[in-house]
């Protein structure tokens, strides 16, 4: 080999010698990039942990449209004792061979006595709280024969003492020619001349098209 020829080769040798540094080089630049990019991205998502996630908590009161069973809606025995000193409450209707009993208490939570005597003052009011047309059966003999009504007396009730009557009625036929009458709620006068507490339970009043709703006395509470 010549010289020249020599010389020549020792350049190439070189070249391809600086050339594979300068790949290897950037390559090893690129890489450390790639890793740091990577590192990056990952640190964008959360770490795991072993603490499970809660629930978030929904407040039933919210979200119950209608009173529990046998409860009033606008009269509650854990409600504060309303200006009358008195709270009015029905209890669940119950349902034996067609005749509904419904029993009302009313509660002295006031700081003085309550005279009470006779009959209460009873209406019934459609869905819309408009007053219904019905037959109020004092004793609530026609509609059933096996009702308890006591002889009206004149009582006290005194302080956290109660009082009882019952709402009786039948989903009675007699005319289908006639619309059916269904209550949505009662309202309760303790004596004449009280203010109306309003009472709705779930259970409607289906007088059928009798339109009859039996009232019995007040009565001390047993």
């Amino acid at each position: 080999m010549t010289g020249i020829s020599a010389g020549r080769a020792l350049a190439v040798t070189g070249l391809s010698l600086s050339v594979l540094l300068s790949v290897a080089a950037c390559g090893g630049q690129s890489g450390t990039e790639r890793s740091a990019d990577a590192t990056e991205v990952g640190s964008e998502v959360p770490a795991a942990s072993d603490t499970p996630v809660r629930p978030e908590t929904l407040d039933v009161d919210r979200y119950t449209p209608y009173p529990p069973s046998g409860s009033p809606s606008s009269s509650s025995s854990g409600s504060p004792c309303p200006a009358s000193g008195v709270r009015v409450t029905a209890g669940e209707a119950n349902a034996a061979s067609g005749l509904r009993a419904q029993e009302v208490t009313l509660t002295n939570c006031g700081p003085t006595a309550r005279r009470l005597s006779g009959y209460p003052t009873v209406e019934l009011l459609d869905e819309d709280g408009k007053p219904l047309r019905i037959d109020i059966d004092r004793g609530a003999r026609r509609v059933s024969s096996g009702v308890g009504d006591a002889t009206p007396a004149a009582f006290s009730v005194e302080p956290g003492g109660s009082a009882t009557f019952q709402l009786v009625w039948r989903n009675t036929y007699d005319d289908t020619s006639q619309a059916p009458v269904v209550g949505k709620t009662v309202v309760v006068s303790p004596s004449v001349g009280d203010i109306g507490v309003r009472i709705t339970p779930e259970t409607p009043y289906d007088l059928g098209s009798t339109g009859r709703l039996g009232v019995t006395v007040w009565e001390p509470a047993r």
